[in-house]
């Protein structure tokens, strides 16, 4: 029974890095660039929600909803001003581009809240269902519903939108993707864009879990999140969804006996992945020309 508690727990904190991995993929699969600007767009988003409920007093739900657009608009913030302008050189440098605007955006969240903790309203509520003897919490149960709501509808936008059909040619051969007709600059917008909301609702739905937002918060999850898309197979969708569910049931089965050894036994067990499948559990093996 201890066993399937921490089962569910880990499913939910899964989810929540399968989010963040999957705004981490989405770039990479289009760009093959890594963003990371994203966990301070995730944590500024949530700051955005917070500051919508308890300075406007706006309903929680709605509060969320101006945390998720803030999510959006600052990633096509950074990739207009720290991917595009330099998309041709090195792949290094809009890495370091985008890490730069990451501490741009967290310096101006610092000045206006500071660097301590402050309450996150949860609109999961509190208490537990009982379920077979399961002690589940209100906020795990909202966290899975919620992730998986998302993920299946950013899937259906995927497959069967017409900015969803840009995202994936792009991604495909992004000069063909140019001689069709495709607004490239646009869609590669629409990319940073979706992931920027991803990553939002990923920190959303962490906050609700604590409880607290913090400033710090983006770096554990960007952390948990990219070693959950690269254990996936980084630019693969699936891989990421699958990899954030492998982290999080790692993270909560073993993490009770290993104590402040959680992180690292499970970053333990995810290299022993990568050294038996380096491209990940589902990315592509790729063939070297000798």
């Amino acid at each position: 029974m201890e066993f399937l508690q921490q089962l569910v727990n880990g499913l939910t904190i899964g989810s929540i890095y399968a989010l963040v991995a999957i705004g981490f993929s989405i770039v990479y699969g289009a760009l093959g660039l890594v963003n990371f600007a994203h966990g301070d767009i995730l944590m500024a988003g949530t700051f955005v929600a917070f500051a919508l409920y308890t300075s406007l007093d706006l309903p929680i739900a709605v509060a969320c909803i101006g945390g998720i657009i803030a999510g959006l608009l600052l990633g096509a913030i950074v990739e207009e001003v720290a991917v595009r302008p330099v998309l041709k050189s090195h792949l290094l440098i809009p890495m370091m581009t985008t890490l730069g605007m990451g501490l741009i955006i967290r310096n101006i969240v610092e000045l206006k809240y500071g660097s301590g903790t402050l309450p996150f309203p949860s609109f999961a509520g509190s208490g537990f269902f009982d379920v077979f003897g399961l002690q589940i919490a209100r906020a795990a149960v909202v966290t899975l519903v919620v992730a998986v709501i998302t993920l299946v509808l950013f899937a259906a936008f995927l497959k069967f939108t017409k900015t969803g059909f840009a995202i994936r040619t792009v991604a495909q051969d992004m000069t063909a993707a140019r001689l069709m007709g495709i607004p490239v600059n646009r869609t590669i917008m629409m990319v940073y864009a979706a992931g920027g909301a991803l990553g939002v609702i990923g920190g959303l739905l962490y906050a609700n879990t604590l409880e607290v937002v913090y400033l710090g918060m983006g770096f554990p999850i960007l952390l948990k999140g990219f070693a959950a898309a690269i254990v996936g197979g980084i630019g693969n969708l699936q891989g990421a969804l699958i990899g954030g569910l492998i982290l999080g049931v790692l993270e909560s089965t073993v993490g009770p006996s290993a104590g402040s050894y959680r992180d690292a036994i499970a970053f333990f067990l995810l290299i022993a992945i990568l050294l038996v499948r380096p491209a990940g559990l589902l990315g592509a093996r790729v063939q070297e020309r000798v």
